[in-house]
C-alpha cells in the first residue's frame, strides 16, 4: 500500500511555540544520536576491514564537513569532542539542553536516560572505548522512548516529540540510501501524527509530501526538502 487518506482531524492544544520547538528538537536530537550510532557502526567496520577513508563517505552522507585528518581523528572527534558541533557528544548535549527545560513535561525519569547516555559517553572518552562499549548509549536512548510512552499522558506532547523523531529518521534514512519502502514505513506514522497537530506543522507541505510518497513520484532530494519543511515553530 502506497497511499494514505488525508485526515481532517485537528487537536486543540495549548502548547506554546517555544515548548513545541523544544519538544520537536528533543525528538530530533535523540533520534540523530541513536541513528548516527547505528550508521556509524557499519562505516567503522569498513574502516577496520581496510578502507580507512570510509569515514569520508560517512561525512558526505550525513551532510557534514570532512574536517578530519584521519580515520582515528574522525572517530575520536566525531564521538567525543563536545566542541565539534557534528559530534555525538554535541547531539546528546543538545538533546539534554531541551530535555532539562522540559523536565516537568517529560519527567525526571525520562530525562535521566539522556543524562545516563552523556555520562557513559564521557566515561568512554576517558577510557578510549571501542564501538561495542557504546551499545549502552543505544540502550539508554531506546529506554528514553519507552519512558516517553509510559510517563507522558499528554497526547500533544508525545505527538510533537515523536514527529521530530520520525522526521529525523526519514532525513537520515534518505541520506543513507534506504529504499522507498523503508521511507514509506516511517512516513505512515509521521503523517498520522502531523495531521493531528496542524497548528504546529505546515499543512501545505504535508500535502506536498503526501503526493511524493508513491513509488512513481518519490524522489530523495524533494522528499528530504519537504520533510524538513514540515515544522513551523
Amino acid at each position: 500500500m502506497e497511499t494514505i487518506t488525508l485526515t481532517q482531524e485537528k487537536n486543540i492544544s495549548t502548547l506554546s511555540k517555544e515548548k513545541a520547538s523544544r519538544l520537536y528538537w528533543l525528538g530530533r536530537y535523540t533520534e540523530r544520536a541513536y541513528a548516527s550510532l547505528h550508521f556509524l557502526r557499519k562505516y567503522h567496520d569498513i574502516m577496520i576491514d581496510g578502507d580507512k577513508n570510509a569515514y569520508i563517505l560517512y561525512c558526505s552522507k550525513m551532510g557534514i564537513e570532512n574536517k578530519y585528518s584521519s580515520d582515528e581523528d574522525f572517530m575520536k572527534s566525531y564521538l567525543y569532542d563536545s566542541e565539534n558541533p557534528d559530534s555525538l557528544s554535541s547531539m546528546l548535549n543538545l538533546a539534554n539542553d531541551n530535555a532539562i527545560v522540559l523536565r516537568e513535561e517529560i519527567t525526571s525519569e525520562t530525562l535521566s536516560y539522556i543524562q545516563l547516555s552523556i555520562s557513559h559517553l564521557n566515561a568512554c572518552a576517558k577510557q578510549n572505548c571501542d564501538m561495542l562499549e557504546l551499545q549502552s548509549i543505544t540502550d539508554y536512548l531506546l529506554a528514553f522512548w519507552g519512558s516517553i510512552d509510559a510517563r507522558i499522558g499528554n497526547a500533544s506532547l508525545r505527538c510533537v516529540l515523536k514527529s521530530g523523531k520520525l522526521i529525523e529518521g526519514i532525513d537520515l534514512h534518505i541520506r543513507f540510501d534506504y529504499s522507498f519502502e523503508r521511507i514509506f514505513e516511517l512516513f505512515v506514522p509521521l503523517h498520522e501524527l502531523v495531521s493531528k497537530e496542524k497548528y504546529i506543522f505546515n499543512e501545505e507541505m504535508l500535502k506536498h509530501l503526501h503526493k511524493l510518497m508513491t513509488r512513481s513520484t518519490y524522489q530523495d532530494d524533494k522528499t528530504l526538502e519537504s520533510v524538513n519543511g514540515l515544522f513551523y515553530a
